[in-house]
């Protein structure tokens, strides 16, 4: 057994560890272990063994993203497309105009905030290990600088030869392109007449009084990720949107994929009108000429009213069974195959949002004035603007009576047309498409696969990963270059997802994941100079990754290349 003895050489007392063991003679001796000096470096010793300094950084999503971005060689990208545009590919603070716009990305999809606020945050981070600058560097007028010399010409370029690595690198081949369209309210003056993109209109958010963005987003149904964006301006109506994407993208995919003539475009029916769909129909044998889309049903009502009662199972490929009708008709003047399903998810919504309308109407009219200004003729135009709204107007109707010298706004509900809307309107969507050959299951899915790109909107809107506000720019130019920012950090975010999904089987959000990254941090201790040998004097540090006993965030972490430690224990 080993243990702690001193002993005298030179009139100095040392320490030592020794253990004790018997020779082959027999009789018993010690022999020294470690010779351990004298008792200062001893103390030494023993205080060292415990770090003097610790510093933690939460690096699990920064460093993920970051590898991604190396991996895909995104800073050389956006440098090589800003100088083939014209641009000057600069560098401030010791940061390549591409190497600042990957680190805005990374930090809009961990942390979205001003630029203003990213050095703070970055100083929490691993970010300035990666960019291997001080966090101070990273100011609002840093980024400024450094999106200052982006050409607007270089975004598309830039966008479609990063993706372009993705696809090729993620082995990702997508058959099915989901397109929709969205708006981002602003702070642009109205006073600011140098900016055009940002303009009035109608609010998804329902900020009408503030000018707001447009953006068209193509996204790949299977994996999720955003293969291209247009930011146009904030009136623009779909219809009009669409058929200005749709020269750029066909040429997009015809460089971005191999056989582009095999893709679908799934689109909503706000970008559905006769031009749009003969354009989609009329394109070249390389080009995209397939698509799905849905119907306006206000247009249609006759055809959903036949369906109604013909309507017959049909099993997805998820193992769901929908209500659907398949049936060729003719599409604005061209017949093609037409799917009419029911959703029992949007008739339940849709009779929720009639009640409520009811309610008010009701409400509305018993408190109209029983002494109009303008008489029984003002009332009843004021009765029947009430009941105007949309699905009100076909069972609602007001009886103005005089009762006691007073006018009276009686309501009166048609129950048969009430039943009538309800079993041959409500639920029901109607869904065009080219495709003859899909199945009415296929048809079906494609156009519920829609959702992934109202899911990346939905992220996009999510004020904690991937956001695309706050938004503090006011020119286009700078505007344009922050769409950019923000779509490229969902892109990488969408390949961390897909990689989750397949390497450790992840099932959660986007914003789940990054939540679960951020909680692995890595820490950075530092221990006592030692007095001997050739690293006297100087420190010892070491790197190490916390994640407490989770051993799924374990796995997570190596599963996206987060690294153990950036060197090793070094002097």
């Amino acid at each position: 057994m080993a243990s702690l003895q001193d002993f005298t050489s030179h009139g100095l007392r040392y320490w030592r560890i020794v253990e004790s063991y018997r020779r082959p003679d027999g009789h018993p001796a010690i022999r020294t272990v470690m010779h351990l000096g004298k008792t200062a470096d001893l103390l030494v010793r023993l205080r060292g063994a415990e770090p003097t300094a610790i510093r933690s950084v939460a690096c699990g999503a920064v460093d993920a993203a970051a590898h991604v971005a190396d991996e895909f060689g995104v800073a050389a990208l956006l440098d090589a497309a800003i100088h083939a545009a014209g641009g000057r590919v600069q560098r401030r603070d010791g940061l390549t105009v591409g190497q600042s716009l990957t680190a805005a990305a990374i930090a809009r999809l961990c942390h979205p905030s001003s630029k203003r606020a990213v050095a703070a945050w970055a100083a929490t981070t691993s970010l300035p290990h990666w960019l291997r600058v001080d966090a101070q560097v990273l100011t609002s007028q840093h980024f400024w600088d450094q999106m200052d010399v982006v050409p607007v010409g270089a975004i598309a370029e830039a966008e479609l030869q990063i993706v372009e690595q993705v696809v090729t690198r993620e082995g990702v081949t997508p058959r099915v392109l989901a397109y929709d369209t969205t708006n981002f309210f602003t702070h642009v003056a109205t006073t600011n007449t140098t900016c055009t993109l940002a303009e009035r209109g109608h609010n998804k958010q329902g900020r009408h009084d503030l000018r707001q963005l447009g953006l068209a987003l193509v996204v790949a149904q299977d994996d999720h990720l955003p293969l291209g964006h247009v930011l146009y301006e904030g009136a623009r109506p779909d219809v009009k949107t669409f058929a200005a994407v749709l020269a750029p993208l066909r040429a997009r995919l015809a460089r971005l994929l191999p056989a582009p003539a095999q893709l679908t475009l799934v689109f909503d029916q706000g970008a559905e009108s006769t031009a749009n769909l003969a354009a989609v129909r009329s394109g070249r044998a390389e080009d995209v000429t397939y698509y799905v889309t849905a119907l306006k049903p206000s247009a249609h009502r006759a055809w959903l009213a036949d369906a109604a009662p013909n309507l017959t199972d049909v099993t997805l490929s998820s193992g769901d069974v929908v209500r659907a009708e398949r049936a060729r008709r003719l599409v604005h003047g061209v017949e093609q195959t037409v799917v009419v399903v029911w959703s029992a998810r949007l008739a339940a919504g849709q009779r929720r949002g009639i009640a409520q309308a009811l309610a008010k109407a009701v409400q509305r009219l018993n408190a109209l004035s029983p002494r109009p200004r303008g008489g029984r003729p003002a009332m009843e135009q004021r009765a029947a603007q009430i009941c105007r709204r949309q699905y009100l107007r076909q069972f609602l109707h007001a009886d103005v009576v005089e009762e006691d010298g007073a006018l009276v706004a009686r309501p009166r509900i048609d129950e048969a047309a009430r039943r009538r809307l309800e079993t041959a309107y409500l639920g029901l969507r109607a869904l065009a498409t080219n495709r003859d050959d899909w199945s009415t299951a296929q048809i079906i899915e494609a156009y519920r696969g829609q959702a992934s790109v109202e899911r990346v909107f939905r992220d996009l809107k999510d004020p904690w990963v991937g956001a695309f506000r706050p938004q503090h720019h006011w020119t286009d130019q700078k505007i344009r270059v922050h769409a950019l920012i923000v779509v490229l950090g969902q892109l990488l975010g969408r390949v961390l997802l897909r990689r989750a999904q397949q390497r450790v089987g992840f099932h959660g959000s986007l914003r789940t994941l990054i939540e679960r990254l951020a909680l692995i941090r890595r820490a950075t201790l530092i221990y006592a100079p030692t007095t001997r040998g050739a690293t006297a004097g100087r420190p010892r540090i070491t790197e190490q990754l916390e994640h407490g006993e989770d051993d799924d965030l374990a796995r997570l972490a190596a599963a996206l290349n987060v690294p153990v430690a950036y060197t090793r224990s070094r002097r």
